[in-house]
């Protein structure tokens, strides 16, 4: 039976096909010491397992056993690596394919499973998993499994997740369309990182999907010669619900794709993995960026809530092109209702492209917030559908279940459709179209629930299984954003989501960057910062910087700062600014965009310090080889002690590096990067709640 080995710069896997089945034979590091799959070249092979191939069927109400039997497979000979291993099934007919794909650079490797359905009936078909495989370091050789929490509502004081990895131990993470705000801990984002203690080595993996997906690690018992190992499952999430287990129903001619999952190795620690990863996603994942000074600088109207109208608008458009900033953002409150995304004639008599064409003469971007999954109770009298309303008779199937007569939605949070049903989609797709001509958009967030799983409708393409709802409704809102990306190519696209409640990389492959918690006070966006900095490019984390009480301009700093280690996006009214926090803010944008953003968009990221807390100090750094330039964010909170060091990374032992405190804290010096990585760099700051941004610059 074949093989093949597949590699990128820092990952190379072995893939084999047996009679019936296709598993994950070797993967390792080029520059790493061990396979952690096939062993250290001394014990032999160690761990290899199958990915288990679905079982069962259900044809015309019968249970069918399936025989698969390997059917070939080929290979591309040129552009990315790819191969494919195909498997075939007589009754009923079905094709399944197991595709590789190694792209050049850094990066993973990555693995998807269709089914095609080529009989002439439907077929129930229960979960296959995406992916399992299994994992064992030499002997004396500790692991230590990495997670991070979305952000969600507000980031709990966890966060982010470093355990042990022991005999008996397992951890099954579950990412929903939507996170729980009710847990103790958030869900996670569908990324995972297994670290070498001693090694200096580890490998990551991630989920490509939005609906409900489950990442599981589970120890393996011992094994003579080597370290406690993990056995590894991706894909949906294959847990009952309501007594049911995952099915979903395939219809003659369709094609099942369980979610791609990445898996990837790297040397160094979990940071090192994590900056191989981010570069990967912004050259293979995330939607290209047309605009040079990505992540720009937004002024954002939420700051004023619902109060937003054409004279504040104006307004604000003058303050955002005055201090530096580079795209205006009207968010809710502009509409004449939920569901009815039609400009409020009180509020804007003349509609919204005289705004925007406002925005666009001072050399501003004009971005948009619309609920556009969010019915309301406005009908079209004119039959013409353009209302999203759960009432209109065309139209209230396609919501998750009935409303009564006496329903309402909120000020702009209102009924769910149903993506999954084709009617529902095609509609917010034809809007989505009139909203960003007619509006003259630059930029289009989308906010609320996008993806359901929980629908009482049988008329949708999903059955009533709780994860195929989700499946089914995920590759809806897939289908509506890919088409209007296409559409659209200079469009930017911001996930809101509730900031931070849909946290995936399905939703990175079709938005430019993502808010990552919905409190902006300073330290719940340095939290969700450090949290999802180790999955994401921190230009895709966006954090809201609201008016939080600065009593110093030190404080004022503080404020903005913690803000501006990604997307940096103003939500507050910044007209109540006086003289000396206008000029202050006004210096830090322009800081922003001469240095900051250069290596937001290119430099390597470290977390230089434990996780913030508000009362320790807290930092991030980065560099970038390439330039010899990098940054540290220092800051401090509560505590009483005015002096900290921080241990830079990453830096080139035996080069010199220029080293300027922009607040003057400290004088200008050069040190060796050997000594900034072993003794540190100490930041004094004499006012609690303040910050210093250090920057440094190699020396020729």
């Amino acid at each position: 039976m074949p093989s093949v080995t597949l590699a990128t710069e820092d990952t190379a896997v072995r893939v084999e096909a047996r009679a019936d089945r296709v598993l994950l034979s070797s993967l390792k590091s080029p520059r790493g010491s061990w396979d952690w799959i096939a062993g250290n070249g001394q014990a032999g092979r160690v761990n290899v397992m199958p990915i288990p191939f679905i079982a069962t069927a259900q044809v015309n109400g019968q249970a069918v056993p399936l025989a698969w039997k390997f059917a070939g497979s080929r290979q591309s000979k040129s552009g990315p690596r790819r191969a494919v291993f195909r498997f075939v099934c007589s009754n009923p007919a079905l094709e399944l394919q197991s595709i590789w794909q190694a792209r050049s650079g850094p990066g993973p490797i990555e693995h998807s499973l269709r089914i095609l359905n080529r009989s002439r009936a439907p077929v129930l078909l229960p979960l296959q998993t995406s992916l399992v495989f299994a994992i064992r370091p030499p002997a004396a050789h500790a692991l230590e499994h990495w997670w991070v929490e979305k952000g969600a509502n507000t980031p709990t004081p966890f966060g982010t997740h470093r355990h042990r990895v022991t005999a008996d131990y397992a951890a099954a993470l579950l990412s929903l369309p939507y996170a729980r705000d009710e847990a103790r801990e958030r869900d996670p984002i569908p990324w995972t990182s297994v670290q070498d203690v001693e090694g200096r080595q580890g490998w990551y993996a991630g989920i490509a999907f939005s609906g409900r997906v489950r990442l599981s690690l589970n120890a393996l018992p011992a094994s003579k010669g080597a370290g406690t190992g993990l056995r590894a499952d991706l894909g949906l999430d294959p847990n009952e619900s309501a007594g049911q287990r995952y099915r979903t129903r395939l219809a003659p001619g369709e094609t099942f794709e369980a979610p791609t999952v990445f898996l990837g190795c790297y040397t160094g620690d979990v940071d090192d993995g994590a900056n191989r990863l981010r570069r990967w996603v912004e050259t293979y994942l995330r939607p290209p960026v047309r605009d040079p000074r990505y992540p720009l600088l937004v002024n954002n109207s939420w700051g004023s809530g619902m109060a937003v109208d054409e004279t504040l608008a104006r307004r604000m458009i003058e303050e955002t092109a005055e201090l530096g900033l580079e795209l205006f953002h009207i968010d809710a409150g502009w509409f004449r209702g939920v569901g009815d995304w039609h400009p409020h004639p009180a509020k804007f008599p003349d509609g919204l492209a005289p705004i925007a064409d406002y925005a666009h003469s001072k050399g501003l971007k004009f971005g948009l917030w619309v609920g556009w999954t969010q019915g309301g109770i406005a009908t079209d009298p004119t039959g013409r559908l353009a209302n999203l309303s759960v009432f209109d008779p065309q139209m209230k199937d396609w919501f998750t279940r009935d409303y009564p007569p006496d329903w309402q939605p909120s000020d702009f949070t209102g009924a769910d459709v149903c993506l999954a049903d084709p009617r529902a989609a095609d509609w917010c797709l034809h809007d989505l179209r009139r909203i960003v001509r007619d509006y003259k958009l630059d930029l289009l967030e989308h906010d609320q629930r996008m993806i359901v799983e929980n629908c009482d409708r049988q008329d949708h393409r999903h059955t009533d299984a709780p994860t195929d709802i989700a499946y089914r409704a995920a590759r809806g809102y897939y289908q509506v954003y890919d088409t209007l990306r296409q559409e659209n190519p200079r469009l930017l696209f911001e996930n809101c989501v509730n900031g931070g409640h849909t946290v995936d990389y399905g939703i990175v492959q079709r938005t430019h960057y993502i808010s990552i918690t919905d409190t902006y006070d300073p330290l719940s966006n340095r939290r969700a910062f450090y949290d999802a900095s180790y999955a994401l490019p921190p230009a895709m984390c966006e954090c809201y910087v609201e008016n939080w009480p600065a009593r110093t301009l030190a404080n004022f700093l503080y404020m903005l700062r913690s803000g501006m280690m990604g997307w940096c996006t103003i939500m507050t009214d910044t007209s109540q600014w006086n003289e000396a926090q206008h000029a202050a803010a006004k210096k830090q944008f322009a800081l922003y965009k001469a240095w900051l953003r250069p290596l937001i968009q290119s430099a390597n990221l470290y977390h230089v310090s434990e996780r913030p807390d508000g009362v320790r100090w807290d930092g991030m750094q980065y560099y970038d080889p390439k330039t010899g330039k990098g940054v540290l964010f220092a800051f401090r909170g509560t505590t009483d002690a005015e002096r900290h060091t921080f241990r830079l990374k990453g830096l080139e032992p035996n080069a010199r590096y220029k080293l300027v405190f922009t607040d003057g804290t400290s004088e200008p010096t050069a040190r060796s990067g050997r000594d900034l990585m072993r003794h540190g760099i100490p930041v004094r700051l004499t006012e609690p709640q303040s910050s210093e941004i250090v920057t440094l610059t190699r020396e020729k």
